[in-house]
């Protein structure tokens, strides 16, 4: 699953603590050998176009609303921003439902330029929907600063709340050995520049006792794949794990040095808080929400790939920063991103009813 999912299941594990609420879980695709605890699992909908020709955002349109009405919901909550938040936006006020939208990526908050499906015809009926949602949820919540100015500055509205993401503490044994492990975790997708780290492993392939290891699935058609693999086989201190599920990527952050991250833009990475709470700074090439990672001493914020292969060789040869710098992540996530962020939003739902 992906940072918005994870932190939807977060979520769930935090309402159902309280054993106040009926939850459902409505989803486009979810596993079908997978069975829910203590919720509804619903899915619906194609991620593409399906069988009768009907188009995800056409057939959103059509069904979605009928499982909300089917639902009777006090509360809806939604994260990721796409047709769906547009659609329960609009059942929300016309069945006097509270609506929660919870920002998950800066691109969602530019009003206009952000490209949210492959398909050019349905491009911009997914912006207007998301538009419309943003406009008309009663409640936004924002995970950053940022967000919050983006959102005041190209949608005139403030957020009813600032709540940082959330995630539990390790457990795993978080234990460091000599060799030296520097990982790369995300979708293989353009907006991730993987080919920036895959080239930095490349750039520092005469470093001894060090290895760069790239988790995520490779997004895209045939010919993108055969793209990444062919990159991946000449760096020959590169490992590529593939997908991994988030215990997985918990177990090999624990055991892990340095977290790099290549994107173009981001929410808040998931990833950025799942390697600070296991001991790991974060060398990142632009992305710093709220400016966190220099005010706290978090890692360091390259800002080109010449400095951004400085910045690993640095953390690679200096024992001492690197573990300075780690020490500060793991302390500073455990307070800022601690589960009693996940309370806060469950009181406000409280508070609603």
């Amino acid at each position: 699953m992906g940072g918005s999912q994870y932190q939807a299941k977060c979520i769930i594990e935090e309402l159902q603590l309280t054993d106040m609420f009926n939850i459902f879980f409505i989803t486009r695709e979810s596993d079908p050998n997978y069975t829910s605890n203590g919720y509804k699992l619903i899915q619906y909908g194609y991620p593409g176009v399906n069988r009768h020709g009907i188009h995800r955002d056409l057939y959103e349109l059509l069904f979605l609303p009928k499982i909300l009405k089917r639902i009777q919901p006090d509360i809806i909550y939604q994260r990721v921003g796409c047709s769906q938040t547009g659609i329960a936006a609009r059942y929300a006020s016309k069945y006097c439902c509270r609506m929660f939208w919870h920002i998950a990526h800066e691109n969602d908050l530019e009003s206009s330029s952000s490209v949210l499906s492959r398909s050019i015809i349905y491009r911009s009926l997914e912006r207007y929907l998301l538009n419309y949602g943003i406009r008309h949820a009663e409640h936004v919540i924002a995970q950053t600063k940022d967000q919050k100015r983006l959102l005041e500055k190209n949608f005139r509205r403030s957020p009813s709340a600032v709540i940082p993401n959330f995630h539990p503490i390790p457990a795993e044994n978080i234990s460091k050995k000599t060799s030296i492990k520097v990982v790369w975790v995300a979708n293989l997708k353009e907006i991730k520049q993987p080919e920036f780290f895959i080239k930095l492993s490349k750039a520092l392939g005469h470093l001894a006792d060090v290895q760069f290891l790239m988790v995520g699935a490779i997004q895209g058609d045939i010919r993108k794949k055969q793209k990444y693999f062919e990159l991946m086989n000449q760096s020959s201190n590169l490992r590529y794990l593939g997908p991994k599920r988030q215990e997985e990527v918990n177990e090999i952050l624990s055991k892990s040095h340095i977290f790099v991250n290549t994107s173009v833009r981001e929410g808040f990475p998931n990833t950025f808080i799942q390697a600070w709470l296991r001991k790991v700074p974060v060398v990142s090439l632009t992305v710093n929400p709220d400016r966190l990672i220099d005010r706290h001493g978090l890692g360091l914020v390259s800002g080109s790939f010449a400095q951004l292969k400085k910045d690993v060789s640095l953390l690679i040869e200096d024992h001492d920063l690197r573990e300075r710098l780690g020490a500060n992540a793991q302390c500073f996530a455990g307070e800022y991103f601690s589960m009693r962020n996940a309370e806060k939003l469950v009181r406000l739902f409280n508070g609603l009813l």
